[in-house]
């Protein structure tokens, strides 16, 4: 399994994803980048622009990786438009 904050992994989930689905990019709770953190079992982790935080865990916020809020923050909102960004973005 890839490292959590590799682009490769965030690709290979997103191209895993219902590419018709939204997500809401103003909740950071519920944002793309929430979700996949959700998903790689950080269930309590939250996302602002910058940062990935996940402080139940012991982990000090960590600093998003380059281009990762670009993708989630593009619209349209959907999962499928999110990897064509990811795979512009994160080359």
């Amino acid at each position: 399994m890839r490292p959590t904050f590799d682009n490769a992994a965030l690709i290979d989930w997103l191209a895993a994803q219902d590419p018709k689905r939204f997500y809401d990019y103003t909740n950071c709770d519920k944002c793309l980048l929430a979700q996949y953190l959700r998903c790689r079992g950080f269930p309590h982790a939250f996302v602002d622009t910058d940062r990935a935080h996940m402080r139940r865990y012991g982990l000090d916020p960590r600093d998003l990786p380059p281009g990762w809020n670009d993708v989630a923050q593009g619209r349209p909102w959907t999962f499928g438009a999110a990897l064509t960004r990811a795979r512009e973005v994160l080359k």
